[in-house]
């Protein structure tokens, strides 16, 4: 008889030492980029040419489909008109709220 697989946790409930790549807040670093980008007022066109890059990137940035490194994180921001420590604010405030819901549905 093979061994019985363990049961997926919920999208919504992240594990300690769960690599990164799969837990459910990289949504809101996704989101953290594209916030960025939409208050700068700017378009993924107008943004990937300040990046160098295509529209195509900056899409596939902030549908997680491309994740970045920190000097990637860093341009972003420049790109943006902030610095990277309003973008650490942001993305805090998208995980606080991401928390919120997921501990809303907990209650009765």
């Amino acid at each position: 008889m093979p061994a019985k697989r363990p049961e997926k946790l919920a999208p919504s409930a992240p594990r300690p030492g769960q690599k990164s790549l799969y837990r459910p807040e990289n949504e809101a670093v996704w989101a953290s980029f594209r916030q960025l980008r939409v208050s700068s007022k700017q378009s993924q066109e107008e943004f990937g040419a300040k990046l160098g890059r295509n529209q195509s990137f900056v899409s596939a940035v902030e549908t997680g489909v491309i994740r970045l490194d920190a000097l990637q994180i860093r341009d972003w921001c420049k790109a943006a008109g902030v610095t990277m420590e309003t973008w650490v604010k942001v993305l805090d405030a998208l995980l606080a709220a991401q928390a919120a819901l997921r501990d809303g549905d907990k209650r009765p």
